[in-house]
Parts: C-alpha cells; structure tokens; sequence
C-alpha cells in the first residue's frame, strides 16, 4: 500500500497547478456534525418550526431524512466513516478507544485533498476529546477542543474560525442531543431531546449566517454537509435497530439543486432499500450498489473532497489506491460545474447561447448551437491541445486523447466571435 500510495500521490500532484496559484481556493467546505440525533426527531422538529436553520438548509439543498447507517453505531466508528469516506472494515475503528485505526492507509478526506494541494486551510472544532486526540493523519492546520455539550460556546468558536479569510475547510461538531439523549432517552417523544436539537439548531443557524457574512463570500463557492452520526434507542446506541440505524443527510449550496434525494419511509422501512445491517460483529454485509443509490454516512467525505478539487478533474471514488466506500453527490447537487473557481470563467458573448455537454465527460462532447467556424480545447494554463473545424450547428468532438482534467473549448463562430466553455474530462 505504501508503494502504491507514493506513486498514485506523484501522479495526482500533477493536478496540483490547476487548483493552485490561482487567487486562492474558491471552493470551500463547511461540515456540520449533530451527534446522536435521530431523523424522526429532528423531522419533527423541522416540521413543527422548532429547528428553522436545518429546516432551511434542506429546504433549499439536497437532502435526505431516510438515510441508513451502514455501519458500527457507535461515535468512534461512525465519525471516521464519515470523515473518511470509508466503513470500519478499513478504517479499523470499531469503538470509542480508537484502537486499531488505520488511518495511515485510510486518512480524513482532508489528507487526500493536501495531497494534490497542500494549501488548504483545514480546521475542526469538536466538543467530544477523543476526535482530536485519538485521530491521526487528518491534516487538520488547527484542531480545537470545547467543552463538551455547551452549544453555545461551540457556536461562538465557529462564527470566530470561519471569519478567516483563509479558511477552506471548518468541521464543527456538537454532542449536546446525544448528551441529552443518554440521560433522558432518544425518542422525539422525550421534550428534552427535542430541545436539544433546537438548541444546536440555533448555533447553526448562527454559523451559517457567519459564513455568508465573509466579505468574500460572493466569490467563494461553499459547500454546507450537515448529518449525524446514529440514532438511539431507550437511553443507548451501538446496535442494528432502525431507530439506531435510520439516519438524515444534509448538502447545501447558493447554487444548488433543491431535491429530496429519497422518499419517505413506508411501512417496511424500505425505501430506499435498505443496503445491508451490521448483522454479526464484526462481519459487516452490506450491498454497495444498493448503498449508492441514497446519501449515506461515507457519502460526507468523498462529496466534500470532490467539491474541494474540482478544478483538478480527479473523481475521488475513481481513485483505486484511495479505495472509498462512499461516493460523490456533487452532480446530483449541480454543483458540477463552474462558480469562476479557476480565475478561467466562460467567457459570454453573441454566441452565449452555444451549449456543451455532456460534462463532466468520458470521451466526447457534445457542442450545439454554435455557427460554422472552428473549436480549440485548451487546458488551463492555455495550451492548445485539440482543433477542430465544423461545417455544422450540432456536433461532436472525440476527447478520448485528453488525460482527466479540466479544460476549455472556445468555440470561434463565422462571423468571428467567440465563447468559452468549461468542461471536466474524467
């Protein structure tokens, strides 16, 4: 693995100019952590008015309260599932010592996204100790300790952090409904745990307005994942139960696609399928097709890693040596495409109404709309690398030849104009 790891690094350090050097990372990421909240909860309180931020935020993001828990529902097992993209079979958490991680092999997405670029400003606030202390190879620039359960003082800390106009990447973690949940009972029937939730929910609502209050926050591209780690039964957690298991999963942006990811729970629980449950520890059987096809835990790291490299071209869950368990939801979110995160934006003009697709691509695009004239691909540091002339509107042009990556098409037309499409060759 170390062999291979050292030379998959070289290669996609190649990537590392596009993301670079160009005015700083325009794509940033902001993950919110809600220990221990079960989805039937907080969908009630949502419904009722009581948690208007996370109400908000799904309201007009990507969302999902029919998630499944694929894995160990436990803090520990659950957290580095979600921070690295992968389940406990590699990355060897299986409780609340950390014992047996193997982070070397499987490290926090922010490690992978340091690899290609490492000047990424990374920063995690977590309220539960062992996230920072039994946690290695996170590439964390600053990891911060807050008292566990005070919402208020973890909301005042990350309304300061993300006020860096350096930041890239801010992870908050509240544990105060999990907290409430252990001492009083996991149920949204307990008034109490419902009030935790609304607590959180209001030093969210706190962080948000602070990230879009940034003086750069117009240029800049953020990506808001907002989830949890497991539910609860009775006044505990850690087995295969639904209401341990049956989870919510949150993906924000200004320009994002406003969907439900999955429909409501019917009568059996089965919709979406259900992709496996932790039937015999520590053998886990879980059916990754199945799992693919609604956000899941392991979704969080890969989608956030994705957002952050973009601009490389590099598809994380297409990197054998990174070997994820989950998979990306940018696409679906819209957010394939350009927010000017290169300094290269399309350039408009009288052709604006040409169009390219499909993108990201495999091995041709397609061009419509454009006049007769000629199309050169450039990558983006302005090399020419294909030209092609068109006697037709509608055609198409074989990329095969391009390795992964971005790239440009400015597409003359016969009278002499121009316009610029972005396009990702995967």
């Amino acid at each position: 693995m170390k062999n291979k790891f050292t030379l998959t690094a070289i290669l996609l350090l190649t990537f590392a100019a596009v993301i670079a050097g160009n005015g700083g990372h325009k794509r940033k990421v902001l993950i919110l952590g809600v220990d221990g909240c079960r989805a039937d909860a907080l969908k009630q309180e949502i419904d009722a008015g009581h948690a208007p931020n996370l109400g908000w935020l799904a309201a007009n993001g990507f969302y999902t309260f029919d998630s499944w828990h694929e894995d160990i529902t436990i803090s520990g097992p659950s957290w580095s599932s979600i921070m690295c993209g992968v389940y406990h079979l590699k990355h060897g958490v299986t409780g609340n010592s950390y014992s047996g991680s193997n982070y070397n092999a499987y490290p926090y997405f922010t490690t992978h996204a340091k690899e290609l670029d490492n000047t990424f400003k990374c920063i995690q606030y977590t309220e539960w100790a062992p996230m920072s202390n039994n946690v290695y190879n996170d590439s964390w620039d600053q990891k911060v300790i807050g008292t566990d359960g005070y919402s208020q003082g973890t909301g005042a800390a990350a309304v300061g952090l993300i006020a860096d106009p350096n930041i890239d990447v801010l992870f908050t973690y509240f544990d105060h409904v999990d907290l409430t949940g252990h001492s009083s009972g996991f149920s949204p029937a307990n008034p109490a745990y419902n009030q935790a939730i609304d607590t959180v929910d209001v030093q969210i609502g706190k962080i948000i307005q602070a990230m879009q209050a940034r003086p750069t926050y117009n240029q800049e591209d953020w990506l808001v994942l907002v989830t949890t780690d497991h539910g609860g039964t009775g006044t505990g957690h850690g087995g295969v139960s639904y209401d341990e298991r049956h989870i919510w999963w949150i993906g924000y942006s200004d320009r994002c696609v406003k969907q439900q990811a999955s429909g409501p729970q019917n009568a059996g629980h089965t919709n979406p399928p259900d992709p496996g449950q932790l039937e015999l520890y520590p053998v886990t059987n879980i059916d990754t097709a199945i799992g693919h096809l609604s956000p899941v835990q392991a979704d969080i790291a890969v989608t956030a890693l994705h957002h952050l490299i973009y601009d490389s071209g590099v598809r994380p869950e297409n990197q054998p040596v990174w070997n994820l368990d989950g998979r990306s939801w940018l696409c679906e979110m819209g957010l394939c495409n350009d927010k000017n995160t290169t300094g290269i934006a399309d350039v408009p003009s009288v052709g604006a109404e040409v169009s390219l697709f499909p993108n990201p691509a495999d091995s041709k695009i397609s061009i419509k709309g454009a006049e007769r004239g000629v199309v050169e691909i450039y990558n983006t540091i302005g090399a020419v690398l294909l030209i092609e002339r068109s006697d037709a509107h509608n055609f198409e042009i074989n990329i095969e030849s391009l390795p992964a990556g971005v790239y440009f098409a400015k597409i003359q037309t016969a009278d002499k104009t121009y316009t610029t499409r972005k396009f990702v060759k995967e």
